[in-house]
């Protein structure tokens, strides 16, 4: 076996940006790479937006604003180092907008226009020749572009010329692993070991591990500026539409992206991709429609459930994860590889816990006890980890059986942010403000959903109710009652984060989805519900859409970013219990989210139910707030929610069509 200090699976732009920032630190490195085409980086266009991706306040805005400001000074060495030009150019980026787009809808509510906008006449003086329909915009101007095939050749020759061991075509088949920690790599070409190993293989890391990376493919395409049109490049920055964006490159090449298709590894162009492109393009800035198309091509985005990448430690002692970059791989090379590099050497930034894997492990899935890590191994061809026999076998002690013990340990994690409490309360119905303060507290619940529309306009029941609760205690969940299509949630969604803000959790980005159109039995609308999440993902918000209890439904919503999926026990207040059992489980079964099951709840029994059908939580308000003794009823939901929990997770006996005696026969005192 060949060994290093550190092993890197990998060879894309993270890959290569995280080996070359270790070499520089004095770490011998190894990176394997099947084939340089495949990666993601060369399939992008290269814009550095944090500011015009509108990512919302907290830990990725952090990572994408920090890895920015090191771009100048990273590109820079690396250009030095090779000779080579990475086309890193802070032209910043000009979001327009058209008539009728969603960027005018939300300004209807939002207030004063901000800083960086622009009128219609500005924004057509900024950038000559945009189209008619643009009727403003925004300037981003810390935002700007690299040139990212150019910058993946400088990294190849920075580290091909480095003494770091670069092994092309090399295929992973598997990791073995022993007592926690990976023992070596086995590889098409033998065996491979190192003191340290780092997974950076984007789209294609859930085939090794099983970290839940999937690709969402790609299609782009490029054209170039006819000689003798009378300016190089007539385009001055990038242009971010709400369909498309425009990249120009300094020396007359302009590529457009990028179709988002979840079709697996399903490759080429296809017309109807390449049309879409093309027409939210010529819409944005016509003259393009009479440039030559130059190239066509597409690639695979790492995608995870909440479209965050996964960094830092992994599930075994020496193993590190840095993949799931998503639409920012080329943004956060620079930050990723700084951070990985000083995890690996033992100085891990507070800042990785954010984006650690250990966000989608299984305390809140649907079985009771799944390894992070497969200790069997498969028959498949491609072996996912390969288990080395152990000299002895470690059963659990006494007090892993401790309830107290498992429960202290069983937490609930929605879009990255834990809490120990599975209950979630509602704010409407009480008979005061002082008895819905004492049922929260003794259900312990932590969360606690508030009805935007009415703390606004201070409605009945809703007077001083955003100033009755200590919300550095209790976390707010938004909710869109009210809305009957998607138009009208998404406005009031966006109003929900605000008011969040304005209490002090600037990073909160919950909100419970509510579309219902029906007056009489308030039944969730399933199209519009699906419309409005699939817009509210891509504005960064953590979504949990009320449903009916529909799997297939649930399973869209959990593909389109949903944080978790909310299916109703029974209609709205109506203490009908679970009256669904069957569809909760099948949604239960399949998800890969939390399931919360909402609305309809009317006894502790109920409750417990609820959660001994595997829910991951609940959502309980008119059980409550009607009950004679609402601050009883809180203590009782608490408690039920706890024990159904804890029931699931011991797991029943099976339900047989006989009986069978709990006593002995031998053994027993004959006469």
């Amino acid at each position: 076996m060949g060994r290093s200090d550190v092993l890197i699976v990998g060879g894309g732009l993270i890959g290569l940006a995280i080996a070359l920032e270790l070499h520089q630190q004095g770490v011998q490195v190894t990176v394997l790479t099947r084939d340089f085409e495949e990666a993601a980086g060369l399939a992008a266009a290269g814009m550095l937006a944090p500011s015009a991706e509108q990512i919302p306040r907290g830990p990725m805005q952090d990572l994408c604003l920090r890895s920015l400001a090191l771009y100048p000074t990273w590109v820079s060495k690396l250009e030095n180092l090779t000779g080579l030009n990475s086309g890193y150019w802070p032209c910043g980026i000009l979001a327009p907008y058209l008539a009728g787009g969603l960027a005018t809808d939300g300004l209807a509510t939002d207030g004063p226009l901000p800083e960086s906008s622009l009128s219609a006449q500005a924004i057509h003086s900024y950038q000559p020749g945009l189209g008619a329909g643009v009727v403003g915009g925004y300037f981003y101007p810390e935002d700007a572009q690299v040139d990212n095939r150019a910058l993946m050749k400088a990294l190849q020759l920075a580290v091909q010329e480095s003494d770091i061991d670069l092994q092309i075509g090399v295929s992973v088949e598997g990791f073995a692993q022993q007592q926690g920690k990976v023992t070596h790599l086995r590889t098409s070409a033998g065996d491979r070991q190192a003191a340290h190993y780092i997974l950076a293989t984007g789209a294609w890391s859930g085939e090794l591990l099983p970290v839940p990376v999937l690709p969402r493919k790609g299609q782009m395409l490029s054209v170039r500026v006819p000689a003798g049109y009378g300016q190089r490049q007539p385009l001055r920055r990038v242009l971010f539409g709400e369909k498309i964006y425009i990249v120009p490159r300094q020396e007359g090449r302009i590529v457009m992206g990028a179709t988002v298709e979840d079709v697996g590894f399903m490759p080429h162009n296809t017309p109807a991709g390449i049309a879409r492109l093309l027409n939210a393009a010529i819409a944005l800035y016509p003259p393009l429609q009479n440039f030559p198309i130059e190239e066509q091509w597409w690639g695979f985005r790492p995608s995870t459930p909440d479209e965050l990448p996964i960094l830092g430690a992994g599930p075994c002692e020496n193993l590190t994860l840095a993949t799931g970059h998503y639409r920012n791989g080329v943004l956060l090379a620079p930050i990723t590889a700084k951070l990985i590099a000083a995890q690996v050497q033992g100085n891990a930034d507070p800042l990785l816990s954010a984006f650690s894997y250990q966000r989608f492990r299984p305390s809140n899935s649907h079985s009771p006890s799944v390894p992070a890590i497969p200790t069997t191994t498969h028959s498949a061809p491609n072996m996912q980890l390969i288990d080395t026999p152990l000299s002895a076998t470690t059963y659990p002690t006494d007090s892993s059986l401790d309830p107290s013990t498992s429960n202290a340990k069983d937490v609930l994690v929605i879009a990255g942010k834990t809490f120990h409490s599975r209950l979630m309360t509602g704010t409407g119905k009480f008979s005061s403000l002082e008895a819905m303060r004492q049922s929260f507290a003794a259900s312990e619940s932590q969360i606690v959903t508030v009805a935007v529309r009415r703390v606004q306009t201070n409605a009945p029941g809703h007077e001083g109710l955003a100033e009755a609760i200590d919300w550095q205690k209790i976390w707010m969940l938004p909710n869109t009652a009210g809305c009957t299509n998607a138009e009208e949630a998404i406005r009031v969604a966006r109003l929900g984060r605000e008011m969040a803000k304005l209490l002090g959790q600037e990073d909160n980005n919950f909100v419970k989805l509510e579309v219902i159109p029906d007056a009489k039995y308030l039944l969730p609308d399933p199209i519009d519900t699906l419309k409005a999440a699939e817009q509210l993902v891509k504005e960064g918000f953590a979504v949990l859409p009320y449903i009916n209890a529909d799997p297939l439904l649930a399973k869209r919503l959990e593909e389109a970013g949903c944080a978790t999926v909310m299916p109703l026990g029974s209609p709205i207040g109506s203490g009908q219990g679970i009256r669904n059992a069957a569809n909760i489980e099948i949604i239960i079964e399949n998800a890969n989210i939390p399931v919360v099951v909402d609305a309809g709840i009317g006894t502790p029994s109920e409750a417990a139910y609820a959660m001994e059908l595997g829910a991951d939580a609940l959502l309980v308000n008119s059980a409550i707030a009607l009950a004679k003794n609402p601050v009883a009823m809180g203590k009782a939901m608490g408690m039920a929610t706890k024990a159904g929990r804890l029931a699931y997770q011991s797991g029943r006996i099976p339900r047989k069509a006989y009986a069978s005696a709990s006593s002995p026969m031998t053994g027993t005192i004959n006469s």
